[in-house]
């Protein structure tokens, strides 16, 4: 079921409404079982495997809250290889098993490993990383196993961000499912404007971007010029952005129409001005669980390993978004840039957020990283190594030929990045607007946004691009 789509705005409202007509005590029970049949309607054979992680994380935690502190070391070490053999299966044995086999064959072993033969359960990576969080945390003693088994599920489950987030951790929605807290002032209406803007961020930004720039040059970029795919690279940075904070606003909107607060994803990622910083903005969620669940676990900045702490941590980063040496390179490149930040930083002493006065300090330290992110796009979009060098090599292709793209996907790429960059301050007046409109008028800039939806989207129902992962 995907957000912008007819059958999720009738199974949204639906849900909202029998949530605040029940009794406060059968409310939590409305979401859980809204959250199996949310994802039961992607395809029925997912549920067990939701379930399997539930059930492995829900007991798990219980036994380590059960033992003596310092008796439940392997435990914990055999809850976390329990949770993490699924997705290992689904998303990592046919590449692993593909490669071996290529492997072998080389040296003249004909082998055929067994394949999986099951399409990749959607949300996995999310809610295995949401479940492990959980687990260590509990095993750590800084939060309480939950008793609830239903309450437990619904925080793995959660329908709004089950599928691509933001990753929730245990301190932060396991609370607010216990008290389950009246609607706050305001918040329905903050709710609506997320949803709408996460609406129009989706249909009106990223699928005609796809449609019309990026799709057709990642296809053949053998086809198309330099200043092409360029522009075709600048086109994915955006997409990629205003579609994954696109999917980020309508969970955070749809949890709020319950009274539930989901914490931030980004925060205008491309105006960073370092790499350390564009990690800071971009999937924030998932930069802090790789924070505390594999960057301090290895020690951080303590002692002499800083610089593999670091490559490790984005390695897995890289690995998490994908089955592919793409993603293995991918998160080399930004492990590397970050072992250089590090390294200057350590002999300037300075944060790397924070750029020294002077426009031309910021600039140029925004334009380096800025590239940089754009450049490593390519291994992030490019299915495979020869994508990747056929379209880094044709940039290098100078033609008089000016890029062939439509005069409305220019227009779009333009405008995306011109909203990116204006002030803070505006979006806040926005948004601090819908809290207190008139529900009459709220209905009809939502009414204006769908219009707008409508006749100038591609038509099509295209999945947000976190959904592979």
């Amino acid at each position: 079921m995907l957000f912008p789509t007819v059958d999720y705005l009738l199974f949204l409202p639906l849900t909202v409404l029998l949530y605040w007509l029940v009794p406060a005590r059968a409310r939590l029970v409305v979401l859980g079982l809204a959250s199996v049949a949310f994802y039961a309607s992607w395809k029925l054979a997912y549920l067990p495997v939701l379930a399997g992680v539930v059930a492995v994380a829900w007991g798990a935690a219980l036994l380590l809250a059960a033992k003596e502190k310092g008796g439940s070391k392997w435990l914990l070490r055999g809850a976390v290889a329990s949770l993490l053999a699924p997705l290992v299966v689904f998303k990592y044995w046919d590449w692993l098993a593909g490669d071996a086999e290529a492997l072998l064959a080389s040296m003249g072993w004909s082998v055929e490993l067994p394949s999986v033969g099951m399409a990749l359960p959607i949300g996995i990576s999310f809610f295995t990383f949401q479940a492990l969080a959980y687990v260590v945390d509990v095993g750590r003693g800084t939060i309480p196993a939950d008793r609830n088994v239903g309450r437990f599920f619904t925080f793995i489950g959660f329908f709004p961000q089950l599928v691509a987030g933001p990753i929730v951790r245990g301190n932060e929605l396991l609370p607010q499912l216990a008290s389950l807290p009246n609607l706050a002032t305001g918040q329905v209406g903050a709710g609506l404007f997320r949803i709408g803007r996460g609406l129009l961020k989706k249909l009106l930004f990223a699928d005609i971007l796809r449609v019309g720039i990026v799709d057709p040059l990642f296809a053949d970029p053998s086809k198309f010029t330099g200043p092409e795919l360029l522009v075709g690279l600048y086109a994915y940075t955006l997409q990629i952005y205003y579609d994954f904070s696109g999917y980020t606003d309508m969970a955070i909107g749809s949890a709020r129409l319950f009274g539930i607060e989901l914490p931030e994803n980004f925060n205008r990622p491309y105006r960073s001005i370092t790499v350390t910083d564009f990690w800071r903005r971009w999937h924030a969620t998932l930069g802090l669980w790789v924070r505390h669940y594999i960057y301090f676990p290895l020690g951080g900045a303590r002692g002499g390993m800083v610089y593999a702490n670091l490559m490790i941590t984005f390695l897995v980063i890289g690995v998490w978004h994908g089955a592919s040496w793409n993603f293995v390179l991918y998160g080399a490149l930004h492990g590397g840039a970050m072992c250089i930040q590090r390294y200057f930083r350590k002999h300037h002493g300075r944060d790397p957020a924070v750029a020294p006065p002077g426009w031309w300090a910021w600039f140029w330290r925004w334009a380096l990283t800025f590239h940089f992110v754009v450049i490593a796009r390519i291994l992030f979009r490019a299915p495979d190594f020869a994508t990747s060098a056929a379209y880094t090599g044709g940039l290098g292709r100078f033609d008089l030929l000016m890029p062939r793209f439509s005069g409305l996907s220019y227009a779009i790429l333009v405008l995306g990045f011109v909203i990116h960059f204006t002030p803070d301050r505006w979006q806040s007046r926005l948004e601090a607007w819908a809290k207190e409109a008139n529900p009459v008028k709220l209905a009809l800039v939502l009414l204006a946004v769908g219009a707008a939806c409508a006749l100038l989207g591609t038509g099509e129902q295209l999945a947000f691009v976190y959904y592979q992962f």
